[in-house]
């Protein structure tokens, strides 16, 4: 499901009315018809036209909503209530929003309206009926040994770790003798480094002045906070497995070079919030392929002008510019 909000933590200011008349329709789902004002009516309306690129994206999340909307109810029963809406969107607001900041500001300054707001919270309550009712009937629930599999992989997207690192070598585009000899020199160079640091050579002094990093090397060697998911595999399961506070005790070789690296600091899930996410995960993608079964079965047409229904892609693709 294209989740919306997702894009409450993106800024679209600048958008605006599209040329046509509000009333004008857009596209159809199921004989139901959205209107250009529909679209429209999602965002803070300033002056200009929005790109016809931008339109069909928000008039995509329109069609696949309508269709999801329709097909809950017609095939599970499943109906949301403007109580259950209100509440969704006020927590929604009191967990995205500043300090301090209105429901009017917090939703001026992403350039989105109430009705947008109103269209999330009721996406959201719906999204969790149909999630806990697939849960509940084992659809997409991975089995014990498919979620001991992924938990490492998991547990390393899920975690959060505080990295610096000095890289000494550049394996890049080398092959051959030459990538031999420049790992042998290398690995010299970070055991060298290594040396200092455990003869009380400061980390960050020596960043600056041995890493061939040069987005982290100015600033010590730290790459900031991340999680450890994003970096290539062998550095990944340094950072997971490194003592905290301490220099790693061995180079690490990458396809970058040879890394020495101090992770500052690592905050990791317990198992139980690992083991639930994966099974969530499965539980989305089955929500997912449902989804896409609905959207292939529905009829459903885009005004040529605002762009074209992509029936292989199950999107709607906006017209030539």
């Amino acid at each position: 499901m294209k989740r919306l909000i997702a894009l409450l933590m993106v800024s679209v200011l600048g958008l605006a009315a599209c040329g046509a008349g509000d009333a004008a329709t857009a596209a159809t789902v199921n004989g139901q018809a959205i209107t250009v004002g529909d679209v429209n009516g999602l965002l803070a309306i300033d002056s200009g036209t929005i790109t016809k690129a931008q339109f069909a994206q928000f008039l995509d999340l329109l069609v696949e909503w309508h269709v999801v909307e329709d097909a809950a109810a017609e095939e599970f029963g499943f109906t949301v209530t403007q109580e259950e809406i209100d509440a969704e969107t006020d927590r929604i607001y009191e967990q995205f929003s500043d300090e301090g900041q209105s429901r009017e500001d917090f939703l001026a300054t992403r350039g989105f309206t109430e009705t947008f707001l109103e269209i999330v919270g009721h996406q959201e309550v719906l999204f969790r009926k149909i999630h806990d009712m697939f849960k509940e009937d084992g659809r997409g629930v991975p089995t014990e040994d498919d979620v001991e599999e992924r938990m490492d992989a998991q547990r390393a997207v899920m975690t959060q770790a505080c990295v610096s690192h000095i890289l000494l070598g550049e394996f890049r585009g080398l092959e051959g003798e030459e990538l031999d000899t420049a790992k042998e020199e290398a690995l010299a160079d970070a055991e060298e480094v290594l040396g200092l640091i455990e003869d009380g050579g400061d980390f960050a002094e020596l960043a600056r002045e041995h890493s061939v990093d040069t987005g982290s090397a100015p600033n010590g060697g730290d790459l900031g906070c991340a999680s450890p998911a994003e970096y290539v595999p062998e550095f990944q399961e340094a950072v997971m497995d490194a003592p905290i506070g301490e220099v790693l005790g061995e180079p690490v070789e990458s396809q970058f070079g040879y890394h020495i690296i101090l992770v500052r600091t690592r905050e990791t899930p317990p198992d139980e919030e690992v083991a639930q996410a994966i099974v969530d995960d499965g539980v989305s993608g089955a929500i997912d392929e449902w989804i896409d079964e609905k959207l292939g079965e529905a009829d459903i047409s885009v005004v040529e002008r605002f762009g074209t229904w992509n029936s292989d892609l199950l999107r709607v693709d906006a017209p030539p510019a």
